[in-house]
Order: structure tokens, then C-alpha cells, then sequence
């Protein structure tokens, strides 16, 4: 058995700490201006934003932590890496858009039941100021293959596209009465939101549970095991994501024929070689057989899934 360790990112660049940490800056302190001008003309468009543009914050803050520590090296202790930092990070990132979901909803149902007057030209003032703030950071962390990167630049999209909305609400408040469009502009943030972070908790917590990459499942790692015209049978077959653009497999690949032990390395070489042209996989762990093998708990698990 033997296997080809080279973690690194495939095709990913990486958004430096400078720039996380300059727009985890911003972005925090964009927050407290929101909060302070939300509460002062009473519009809970602009306290929800205010709350998602904190939660931006603690996500951009969350992602330069992950970054940092998926950038570290394997250790005796941590064998594959710390590439799952990143996914963690993610996770937590998206926990935080769910409370703030909550609490907003919340704010906007009680407002709906007691209308509150709120000042339209500060609406359009602090959604036209959140439009540049989020616009200029999602520029800053560009295309980053991080997932908690990737996560940051939701809340910041998502926050982009809920100052549109902070604007277009200010706007027709100016010019009616009609103070119910507060409330339900905050709502329809937060059904941008909740979207959105959805799907960042399922990418998040498939990669934390070693669901199968996509593009890297065990069918396609195996189709590409077949080609090889050694090769009889494949099984046992797992694949699981260790971080940004690092994958890992582990196979039972049947020989045809008796190999020395030297002329198995080099069939073990072609077998990794061919996995990682095909499939771009970083770490392969091959076992080689000279017939199938029984393994009870295996068997069980090829029953059940």
C-alpha cells in the first residue's frame, strides 16, 4: 500500500491576510455606523442590514483565522493538514447568518404589528454608503478558493444586494407613507439571505462529514482506476476533500498477474499518476491485491450505501 501526498490549491489564488484583514476592518466599522444611524431614525431595513454587515465582519474575521491556520503544515498530531479549518470557518460563518436571520425576522413581524415612522433620505443615505462598502470589499477578496473565503464573499454579495434594496426602500419612503415597506424590505433581505446560507452550510458540512468532492466520487475515481490495463477489479473505494483544492482517495485495485515487489511500486506509480492527471488528486492511497478481498465491515458498507 503506498500513497502520493501533495496538498496544496489547484488553480486557487489566494487572498492575502492584508486584504481580509482591511475589509474585515471596514466592514466592522461600516457596522457600528449602521447600528448607530438604524437606531437613531428607526428603520429596521437598515438595523438588518447593520446585523448582516456584523455578521460580514465576524465572517471575514473567521476566514482570515481559517486561512491562516489551512495554510499550516502537517503535523504528527494533525496527519492530513489543517485544510478543514477552512470548512469550519464556513460553517461558522453560516450559523452566524442564521441567528442574525432570526433576530430580524423577528424585529420585522413586531414592526408590521406597530409601524413605526422612519426617515427615507437616511434610509437612501446609509444603502447607498453599504453599496460602496460591500462592492470595494468583494473586490478586495476577488476570486479566493478558500470556502470560508468564498463564504465571506457570500455575506458580502448577499449584503450588496440587501443595500440595493436598503436604497430602493429609502426611496419610497420619501416619497409616501407607506411605512410597511420597512418591514417587508427587511424580509426580503433575509429571504436573499437564508438562500444563500443554505447552501453555504450544505458545501460546509459535506466537506466536515467527508462527503465525496464533486467531480471525485468513487465512480469516477474507480472508472479511472479500470483504464489501466493491469487493473481486473477495483473496491472499496472512498474519496473525501482535506481542504481548498486537496483531495484524497483510498482504493482496493486487483492485479492481473504476479508482480515482484519492484514491479508493484511501479504500477503504483501509474495508478497515482493517472489519478492525478485525470482527476487532479493529491493524496492517493492505493492498495494493491492479487485477488478480491472479504472484509466484513467493507461488505457491510457496500450493502448499505
Amino acid at each position: 500500500m503506498a500513497h502520493s501526498d501533495d496538498h496544496h490549491d489547484h488553480g486557487h489564488p489566494a487572498v492575502s491576510g492584508r486584504r481580509l484583514s482591511l475589509a474585515a476592518g471596514v466592514n466592522v466599522g461600516f457596522a457600528v455606523i449602521q447600528v448607530a444611524v438604524g437606531l437613531y431614525i428607526g428603520a429596521v431595513v437598515v438595523l438588518a442590514d447593520a446585523a448582516h454587515q456584523v455578521v460580514d465582519a465576524i465572517g471575514l474575521i473567521t476566514a482570515l483565522i481559517a486561512t491562516g491556520l489551512a495554510r499550516r503544515g502537517a503535523t504528527r498530531a494533525m496527519s492530513y493538514g489543517w485544510g478543514k479549518a477552512d470548512a469550519l470557518g464556513a460553517y461558522t460563518s453560516g450559523l452566524l447568518l442564521v441567528g442574525s436571520i432570526v433576530w430580524i425576522a423577528y424585529e420585522a413581524v413586531e414592526r408590521l404589528r406597530d409601524p413605526v415612522e422612519v426617515a427615507g433620505a437616511g434610509v437612501v443615505a446609509i444603502g447607498l454608503a453599504g453599496i460602496a462598502v460591500n462592492g470595494g470589499s468583494v473586490l478586495l477578496l476577488g476570486h479566493g478558493g478558500h470556502l470560508a473565503v468564498k463564504a465571506a464573499r457570500l455575506h458580502l454579495l448577499i449584503d450588496l444586494a440587501g443595500s440595493v434594496i436598503v436604497v430602493m426602500t429609502g426611496i419610497v419612503l420619501v416619497g409616501s407613507s407607506a411605512q410597511w415597506i420597512d418591514p417587508v424590505a427587511s424580509l426580503a433581505v433575509n429571504a436573499l439571505v437564508l438562500r444563500g446560507t443554505w447552501q453555504l452550510l450544505r458545501s460546509a458540512s459535506g466537506e466536515l462529514l467527508d462527503r465525496a468532492p464533486v467531480g471525485v466520487a468513487p465512480d469516477a475515481v474507480e472508472r479511472v482506476l479500470r483504464r489501466d490495463p493491469s487493473v481486473t477489479d477495483v473496491h472499496h473505494v472512498h474519496s473525501r476533500s482535506l481542504g481548498p483544492g486537496s483531495t484524497s482517495i483510498t482504493a482496493h485495485v486487483v492485479i492481473d498477474g504476479s508482480l515482484t515487489l519492484h514491479d508493484a511500486q511501479d504500477e503504483l506509480e501509474r495508478l497515482q499518476t493517472r489519478l492525478a492527471t485525470e482527476l487532479d488528486i493529491a493524496h492517493a492511497t492505493v492498495q494493491l491485491e492479487c485477488h478480491d478481498c472479504h472484509d466484513a465491515v467493507h461488505d457491510a458498507v457496500s450493502t448499505t450505501s
